[in-house]
């Protein structure tokens, strides 16, 4: 079958309302009064998101809604000389781990200074609702101690309370995890939901999309929700679709089993008759490869049945995770305490060894594991290290450094595993079924978000196919690459006002200048704002003006409409 961007269209029916309309060229208007407005973008080139060709063009916005696409007559409180420039839709991030870090610092610095205008959370399986008492005081003894921050709501409703309380740099949107459901219901435990119990967790679900969610996320690496088999999580997907959600699943296994995954990824979504969306995409392992073309073939068969699949990708050679994902699920269940257990018991540990190394031998060898995030103090200077860098001075057997370093922080450290290949994120990045995402939370280069070793793909993962992607290495054109950050994620959540520029629609807006737009942030030193971002409105008010925060927390967060259908 052929994928040109028509057939993908055509068969996701994801055409979006600046599609619907004739792209810009439709709207524009020369014959008007001189009016005054709030904010007058001038002379840029416009790049509308549906992929169509930029057109110069005024764009006049009053309050949070575009209202004039040029040229527009008249004056404005604030003016923006765009000439040179893009001018396009805010980036939505549909697969964001921007979930607690909005409470400590609401700017979402390394976002917004990459253009995003929308994080979509709650992804991997895990969201901040709903609560147990005990996961509550968890994240209260945990992350809300370690940061200063409160946390106290239990259900959705009370978290999207505290963000608008609170003020946001960006709009906010959340799935609810299938993972934290099972957990509320069944516990951490490797056992099968009973009947009452899955009733229990639909019934969650259901609540959860009436307060605002927009769909369900798994992460199927990840426990308690790996625990569930296709038809539970099928179950729970049958009404978050009553609701109009979609699902979006961080799959059972990226590398060795990579299309038995997307098998299943495909086989839940249409048992639960609903939407797919498989996350970060990848195929991790030089001898995993070649399995990229064969998840593709599934999923263009299964879109020409009917079915409605996108995916998203994040364009960097290496994944962010925790290092207990080293050891299969099996290890992992239980909890952290459990874990830690195993790691100490002399008949369960040459097992877990054996498992682990496998693992990284899929990678390469023990420079494929960097070390990114740890507690303890004394544990500090591993984190931006390898582990084949850290065991070399000592001749420690790099197994033995891993087990003692997640004994001795309960379990709790995160990794970088170097595992794809340009190859392999260009063979992706190209696919029309394809939009980015950056698998990543917002940060700061100060404060307590800037204490942390993160994943690049938090402060680059848009300019960075936009400057090397799209300007350097001529992947596609500047429309395809702004269309998979905007039109397609927004017809995906079906937001019908935002993801095109349109008059009418949200005042989301980027400014930037596409001979200049770059990532500087790397996995040595990643808290490095992107390069070429000139202006970010956020529903009509200037967030960042000439490559600088304005300190306006102009986000809203977006209920998903309730009523079931």
């Amino acid at each position: 079958m052929a994928w040109s961007r028509r057939t993908f269209l055509r068969k996701t029916g994801l055409a979006g309302a600046g599609a619907a309309v004739g792209g810009l060229a439709g709207v524009l208007d020369g014959c008007a009064i001189a009016q005054n407005y709030d904010v007058i973008i001038r002379g840029g080139r416009v790049i509308d998101g549906t992929g169509a060709p930029p057109v110069i063009a005024d764009v006049a916005i009053a309050g949070d809604r575009i209202v004039k696409i040029g040229p527009v007559r008249g004056t404005g409180t604030t003016t923006i000389d765009a000439s040179g420039k893009i001018v396009c839709p805010g980036f939505i991030d549909i697969h964001s781990h921007t979930d607690l870090s909005l409470l400590v610092n609401p700017r979402a610095e390394s976002k917004i200074r990459q253009g995003v205008t929308t994080e979509v959370a709650g992804q991997d399986g895990s969201s901040l609702a709903p609560l147990t008492e005990d996961r509550l005081k968890a994240l209260q003894e945990g992350y809300g101690r370690r940061y200063g921050v409160d946390i106290e709501w239990t259900d959705f409703n009370g978290l999207f309370d505290t963000l608008e309380q609170q003020g946001v740099g960006v709009n906010f949107i959340s799935m609810a995890g299938q993972g934290t459901i099972r957990g509320f219901v069944v516990g951490n435990e490797n056992v099968p939901a009973g009947a009452r119990q899955i009733d229990a967790m639909k019934a969650l679900v259901d609540q959860a999309m009436s307060e605002g969610a927009w769909g369900l996320s798994s992460g199927l690496e990840y426990t308690p929700g790996s625990f569930a088999d296709e038809d539970e999580i099928a179950e729970l997907c049958k009404v978050a679709a009553g609701y109009n959600g979609f699902y979006a699943t961080h799959m059972r296994n990226e590398d060795d089993y990579l299309v038995e995954a997307v098998r299943e990824a495909i086989s839940t979504a249409r048992k639960g008759e609903i939407p797919l969306q498989i996350a970060h995409f990848k195929a991790s392992g030089r001898r995993n490869r070649d399995k990229v073309g064969v998840a593709f073939e599934m999923i263009e068969q299964a879109v020409g049945e009917g079915m409605e699949i996108t995916l998203d990708r994040y364009p960097y050679i290496a994944y962010a995770t925790t290092l207990q994902n080293l050891f299969p699920t099996r290890f992992r269940a239980g909890g952290a305490e459990a874990f830690v257990n195993r790691l100490q018991s002399p008949d369960v540990l040459p097992g877990m060894r054996r498992a682990a190394i496998e693992k990284v031998d899929m990678l390469g060898d023990w420079s494929a594991v960097m070390i990114t995030s740890v507690a303890r103090t004394e544990n500090q200077d591993y984190v931006g290290r390898r582990v084949s860098e850290i065991v070399a001075a000592s001749g420690q057997d790099p197994f033995e450094f891993v087990r003692e370093l997640l004994i001795a922080e309960n379990g709790s450290v995160g990794m970088v595993g170097f595992g794809m290949s340009e190859e392999e994120i260009r063979s992706v990045l190209t696919h029309p079924l394809v939009m980015v995402a950056s698998d990543g939370g917002a940060a700061a280069d100060y404060g307590p978000l800037s204490e942390t070793t993160p994943h690049p793909r938090y402060y680059g993962t848009f300019p960075r196919v936009l400057g090397k992607y799209s300007r350097e290495d001529g992947l596609f054109d500047l429309p395809t690459a702004v269309h998979k950050m905007t039109d397609m994620p927004a017809r995906k959540l079906g937001l019908s006002d935002r993801g095109t520029v349109g008059v009418g629609l949200a005042a989301d807006l980027v400014v930037f200048d596409p001979d200049t737009v770059i990532d500087r942030a790397d996995f040595m030193n990643p808290h490095q704002y992107a390069h070429g971002i000139d202006f970010v409105l956020v529903n009509g008010s200037v967030v960042i003006e000439n490559g600088e925060h304005t300190g306006a927390l102009a986000g809203k967060v977006l209920r998903k409409q309730t009523g079931a259908v």
